[in-house]
C-alpha cells in the first residue's frame, strides 16, 4: 500500500497539450476514481502513475519518495487494462499465475498463492479455471484478468483502467460491488479511471473530474454530486445531467422569461446583493423539479413531450419555450400523466444552484 502525489504533471502529444500541471494527493489505501470526458486525459494520467509513460514534466511520489524516474516494475503496482490483455494460449489458471512463474516462485508457493486468489477473484466453477480466454465470458475474463494482477506479493498500487467497459449492464453492475469488496479485503491503494460517472459515484472514496487536461474538482462523491463546482461536473453527473436556465439575479430573486424564483438559501446577503442586476444560470437536477396540474406563483407552464420509463422511475422530457426541461419522479408519483399534458413545474428548494454564465463556475 501507499500513498501517491502528483506535482505539475504535464503531458504534450506533439503540440497538444494534454495534461496541465495536475497535483493531486492520495491517501494510503483510498479507492480513488478519476473520471471525466472521452479523451481528457484520464488514461494518460494512469499509464504515467504506472510508469508506462516517461515523456511528461512534472514529478510522481508514492509514500513520500519521488518515484518520477522509476520504472513499472521497480513501483511494485498491479494494473488492469480495459481489454484485459490476457494470453490467448493459456488457461484461466495459467493466465493467473503467469507473473509468479516469470519471478520462478517455488511451487509449492506458487500453488498456495493461486489458491488464495482464485477464492479473492471468486470466479465460480473451478472448470473455468481450465478454459482459454476466448472460452469464458467478459465478465470471467475480467475476473482472471484482476486475478493476474492482484496474485503478486503486495502490490503498493492498484490501477484499474476502465476494466468494466466490455461488460454488459447487469453483469457491469454485479462486477463493481465485487471489485469494491475485493479491494476493502486486499486493503489496497486503488486508482480506477472511468468515463461512466454512476460507477465513479459508486465506487470511490473520492474522485476527481478532469476536463481538458485540469481537475475540475477533487472531493468525496456525496460533495460532487450535490455541490458541483462547474456546469461541467453538474451535467455529467446524474442519469440525465443537470436543467440549466439562463437567466438573472435582481431584487433577490432569479429571474427566468418573467419568472421570479428564489436564490439558493446557501447564498449570504452580501453575495445576493452583488449578484443584482448580473446574469446567472440556475441549475436544479430532474429529480428536485416539482411537478404539478394546478399553477402556483412559482410555477411554470410547461407541456410534456414524451415520457421515458425506467423503472420504479420514469422521465418526462418537458418543453417550456423551446427550452426541454427534464422532470423524473417516480412512476406512482406520476401516475396517469402523459405526453401532451400541461403540466407546472416549481423550480425551488434546497437543491437548486447558481452559476456564472462566463466561467460556468458555481456561485457560493
Amino acid at each position: 500500500m501507499a500513498s501517491i502525489s502528483l506535482r505539475n504533471i504535464t503531458k504534450f502529444y506533439g503540440n497538444n497539450l494534454i495534461l496541465d500541471k495536475l497535483s493531486l494527493d492520495i491517501k494510503d489505501n483510498e479507492f480513488f476514481c478519476i473520471t471525466g470526458p472521452s479523451g481528457c486525459g484520464k488514461t494518460t494520467l494512469l499509464r504515467i502513475i504506472a510508469g508506462l509513460d516517461n515523456d511528461y514534466g512534472g514529478k510522481v511520489f508514492f509514500d513520500g519518495e519521488d518515484a518520477t524516474e522509476l520504472s513499472s516494475a521497480e513501483r511494485n503496482i498491479a494494473m488492469v487494462f480495459q481489454d484485459y490483455a490476457l494470453y490467448p494460449n493459456m488457461v484461466a489458471r495459467e493466465n493467473i499465475a503467469f507473473p509468479l512463474r516469470i519471478r520462478k516462485y517455488a511451487p509449492e508457493r506458487l500453488v498456495a498463492k493461486l489458491d488464495t486468489t482464485v477464492k479473492q477473484i471468486d470466479i465460480g466453477v473451478d472448470k473455468y479455471l481450465d478454459y482459454l480466454p476466448r472460452q469464458l465470458s467478459a465478465g470471467h475474463q475480467q475476473r482472471v484478468a484482476t486475478g493476474r494482477a492482484i496474485i503478486r506479493d503486495d502490490p503498493r498500487v492498484f490501477l484499474l483502467d476502465e476494466p468494466l467497459t466490455n461488460l454488459d449492464a447487469k453483469i457491469r453492475m454485479n462486477t463493481r460491488i465485487y471489485l469494491k469488496k475485493l479491494v476493502t479485503d486486499i486493503k489496497s491503494t486503488t486508482i480506477y479511471v472511468t468515463a461512466d460517472s454512476s460507477e465513479a459515484l459508486s465506487l470511490a472514496d473520492r474522485l476527481a473530474v478532469l476536463d481538458k487536461g485540469r481537475f475540475v474538482q477533487v472531493d468525496r462523491p456525496f460533495d460532487i454530486y450535490f455541490h458541483p463546482k462547474t456546469t461541467l461536473v453538474a451535467d455529467f453527473f446524474g442519469v440525465l445531467g443537470m436543467n440549466f436556465l439562463a437567466g438573472m439575479v435582481k431584487d433577490g430573486k432569479f429571474i427566468y422569461e418573467e419568472k421570479k424564483f428564489k436564490v439558493p438559501s446557501s447564498l449570504d446577503k452580501e453575495t445576493i446583493d452583488e449578484l443584482n442586476g448580473k446574469k446567472a444560470i440556475l441549475g436544479i437536477r430532474p429529480e428536485d423539479v416539482a411537478f404539478s396540474k394546478e399553477p402556483s406563483s412559482e410555477s411554470i407552464k410547461v407541456e410534456v413531450q414524451l415520457i421515458q420509463t425506467f423503472p420504479p422511475k420514469e422521465n418526462m422530457v418537458c418543453t417550456f419555450k423551446g427550452r426541454t426541461i427534464n422532470v423524473v419522479a417516480f412512476i406512482k408519483n406520476a401516475r396517469g400523466i402523459k405526453s401532451g399534458d400541461r403540466l407546472y413545474l416549481s423550480i425551488t428548494g434546497p437543491n437548486i444552484h447558481l452559476f456564472d454564465p462566463k466561467s460556468r463556475e458555481a456561485i457560493i
